[in-house]
């Protein structure tokens, strides 16, 4: 007489092993973090001005006397289709001290394409308190609500965002980051 009992054990363990790793049909997020170098900025106001430039770690103002506007892109990832991931729910700009001073930089983050009525530009303004020791930075946070978008977390129209600081002497911005989620799927 045979014994039925271990091929049905077996089939019983096999089976509920399939089961455990069987995957959820719950959707998944990362949240990621997009960094672009100080580099990419530019003057705001085209000036001869060659003491504010590009460099290798950041933007930097070189002048020992004068400030100037620099202009710093913050684009919204895409995918090779071209599919926009943003919008982010943090935009950040980080500044180094390069002289052992500390400095107070005005910044102002803008929002929206403005061309799109759904979009309008939006502004806010804030104090990056830069450090003296140049191994630390400075930096600034925008969230929704720093846009007039309380009780959301995504900030409408921040795949358009720029960030402008009126940078002083000795200064210099190292990168600018943003947040934003990522659907990974089921």
């Amino acid at each position: 007489m045979r014994n039925f009992r271990l091929p049905a054990v077996l089939a019983g363990l096999m089976g509920a092993c399939g089961m455990a790793t069987t995957p959820t049909a719950d959707a998944n997020t990362l949240s990621l973090y997009m960094t672009v170098q100080g580099a990419s900025c530019q003057l705001s106001i085209p000036t001869t001005n060659t003491g504010v430039r590009p460099k290798a770690i950041g933007f930097r103002n070189e002048s020992t006397t004068t400030g100037n506007f620099v202009i710093c892109p913050v684009s919204s990832p895409t995918d090779q289709g071209g599919t926009t991931f943003g919008p982010f729910d943090l935009v950040a700009i980080v500044i180094h001290s390069m002289d052992g001073m500390a400095h107070n930089v005005s910044c102002t983050a803008v929002t929206g394409q403005g061309l799109n009525p759904g979009y309008p530009l939006v502004y806010s303004s804030k104090t990056v308190e830069v450090p003296a020791d140049a191994s630390l930075a400075g930096s600034a946070s925008w969230l929704s609500d720093d846009f007039g978008q309380p009780g959301t977390t995504q900030i409408k129209g921040s795949s358009w965002t720029t960030i402008t600081c009126n940078l002083p002497p000795q200064a210099e911005i190292r990168y600018i980051r943003a947040r934003y989620n990522f659907e990974i799927g089921n």
